[in-house]
C-alpha cells in the first residue's frame, strides 16, 4: 500500500473521487497522468520492488527465528552476529524495494515557475513547523555524551524530538506509543473514510462532496505533517526495539537491550519487540518515505521528490547510528558530519523546494547544523569545555550574519557577474536544461 494510494482512496464513492480531482490544481492531475505512465512504461520495477518486499518478509522471519533458536546452542556472540547479519539483510532489502517501487512515482508537480511568495494558510503553516522540527531532530544529532562541552548536556535534550526515549523502564511505554503511530498514515487513511462514508449515509452526497473541498488541503497537511515529523521518531524507536548489546567476560556472556537493560536480548519479553519492530519497519519504513513526497501536492511549498527520498533515506542513517554506534564516538560524528555535509550541498546544488526562500531557509539551518557538529568534534579533540561553545555561539550568530549579508546583496552581486561575463555560460546551461525538461513533459 503506497501513500499515493491512500490520497486517491480517501473519498468512498467515485463520485467523491471526481470532485476531489476537480478541486486538486491541474499539477496534482498531471503528477498523477505521469505516475501512471511511468507504471505503464516501467512494470519490471514494481516486480522487482515487490520482489525485495517478499524477501524482506522472509529474512524477517529468520531475524526472529535464528537467534531465538541458536541462542543455548552456540556462543552468545556467534548468535548476536547472526541476528546482526540478518538484520542488516532485512533492511537492505526494504531498502530496495522502497527504491525500485518510489521510482514509479518519481514525477510530481515541482516543475512550476519558481515562486517567492507563498499564501498564509493553514497548509503552509503546518509544512513550515514541519521544516523546523526537522532542522531540531537534525541539529540535536551533532550532540553526543561521549563529546561533552559546557551547555551541550542541555541542547542534547533536543535529541528527544527525534529519539524518544530514554534507556530505561520509560522505553516500553514510548515504544508502544511509538509501535502505535507506525500505523499512522493507514489509521489516518481509513478513519477519513469512515468519516466520509458515515456523512454520506446521514447527510447525502452533496453534503459530503462540500466537505471534502472545504477541507481537503488540511486533512492531506496534517497526513503530511504525521508522516515528516513522526518519521525519526518512530523508526528510531523500532530500531530500538532491535539494539542488542553483547558484553562477553571470562566466565559468561550476555546479551541486554541498550534501549532497557533489564530485557535480555532473544528471549522472552525481547521477543514481542523484535516481532513488532520489524513488522512495523515492513509497514511503516517503505510507505512513510513514498509518502512524504507523495502528500506535498496540498502546500505552496513543495520539494522535488528525489530529494525528499534522499533525505529520508539520510534520517535513517542518522537514526541507525545514534542506536547502534553511540559508543563508537568518531563513526558517529563522523556518519552525522557526513550526513550534515550531504543535507547542506543537496539544498545548495540542487535546490529542491519550489519557493526560493524556502531553500535558502534550509540551507542556512543545515548550516547551523553543521557547525553543531564542528563544535562536538572539537570538544571531543580535548578543547577547553567552555571553547566549543564560544565557537558555536559566534558561528551561529555569523552564519546568521553571512546568509542575511549574502541573500540580500545576492541580485546586486549577479548582475555584477552578468555584466563581467562570468553567468553567460552558466545562464546559457540552464536555458538548456529547462528546454530539455519540458520536451519530456510535452513527451509525457
Amino acid at each position: 500500500m503506497t501513500a499515493g494510494k491512500e490520497e486517491e482512496s480517501i473519498p468512498h464513492s467515485s463520485s467523491f473521487d471526481n470532485k476531489m480531482e476537480n478541486d486538486s490544481d491541474s499539477d496534482e492531475e498531471d503528477s498523477i497522468d505521469i505516475d501512471q505512465e511511468n507504471g505503464k512504461t516501467n512494470p519490471k520495477y514494481k516486480t522487482i520492488g515487490k520482489a525485495f518486499l517478499l524477501a524482506a518478509i522472509v529474512v524477517a522471519i529468520l531475524v526472529v527465528v535464528l537467534p531465538t533458536t541458536l541462542v543455548d546452542q552456540v556462543k552468545l556472540k556467534t548468535d548476536g552476529v547472526i541476528f546482526r547479519v540478518a538484520f542488516g539483510v532485512f533492511m537492505f532489502c526494504l531498502f530496495v524495494c522502497l527504491l525500485f517501487i518510489y521510482s514509479l512515482g518519481q514525477s510530481q508537480a515541482w516543475e512550476e515557475p519558481n515562486l517567492n511568495d507563498i499564501h498564509l494558510n493553514f497548509t503552509n503553516i503546518t509544512i513550515i513547523a514541519g521544516i523546523i522540527i526537522e532542522f531540531i531532530q537534525i541539529c540535536s544529532f551533532s550532540f553526543n555524551s561521549l563529546s561533552e562541552f559546557t551547555g551541550s548536556e542541555v541542547l542534547r535534550y533536543f535529541n528527544y524530538v527525534a529519539v524518544p526515549f530514554a534507556p530505561g523502564i520509560s522505553f516500553r511505554v514510548i515504544y508502544w506509543i511509538m509501535f502505535v503511530l507506525a500505523f499512522s498514515p493507514y489509521i489516518f487513511v481509513v478513519t477519513v473514510r469512515l468519516i466520509l462514508h458515515f456523512m454520506t449515509r446521514n447527510y447525502g452526497e452533496n453534503y459530503t462532496s462540500s466537505f471534502i473541498s472545504k477541507y481537503q488541503q488540511k486533512i492531506y497537511s496534517v497526513l503530511w505533517f504525521l508522516v515528516n515529523t513522526m518519521y525519526l521518531p518512530v523508526i528510531s524507536t523500532m530500531f530500538g526495539g532491535e539494539d542488542c548489546t553483547i558484553k562477553s567476560d571470562s566466565d559468561s556472556s550476555t546479551a541486554t537491550l541498550d534501549s532497557d537493560p533489564n530485557i535480555n536480548c532473544f528471549k522472552n519479553i525481547h521477543i514481542p519487540f523484535m516481532i513488532c519492530s520489524l513488522i512495523a519497519l515492513v509497514m511503516y519504513y517503505p510507505a512513510a518515505s513514498f509518502a512524504q513526497s507523495q502528500t506535498q501536492n496540498i502546500s505552496d511549498i513543495k520539494f522535488k521528490p528525489r530529494v525528499v527520498f534522499i533525505f529520508a533515506q539520510l534520517k535513517v542513517i542518522l537514526a541507525a547510528v545514534t542506536l547502534f554506534a553511540t559508543t563508537l564516538i568518531e563513526f558517529y560524528l563522523g556518519a552525522v558530519l557526513a550526513v550534515n555535509v550531504v543535507f547542506l550541498a543537496i539544498n545548495i546544488v540542487l535546490k529542491p523546494c519550489l519557493v526560493n526562500w524556502v531553500n535558502r531557509l534550509r540551507s542556512s539551518l543545515f548550516s547551523l547544523s553543521l557547525a553543531a557538529t564542528v563544535c562536538s568534534w572539537i570538544a571531543y579533540g580535548g578543547a577547553p569545555k567552555i571553547a566549543p561553545l564560544i565557537l558555536l555561539i559566534v558561528s551561529w550568530i555569523g552564519l546568521a550574519i553571512l546568509f542575511y549579508l549574502f541573500y540580500k546583496f545576492e541580485p546586486t552581486f549577479s548582475d555584477t557577474l552578468t555584466s563581467l561575463g562570468f553567468k553567460k555560460n552558466i545562464i546559457n546551461i540552464n536555458n538548456n536544461n529547462k528546454s530539455s525538461k519540458e520536451q519530456e513533459l510535452n513527451k509525457v
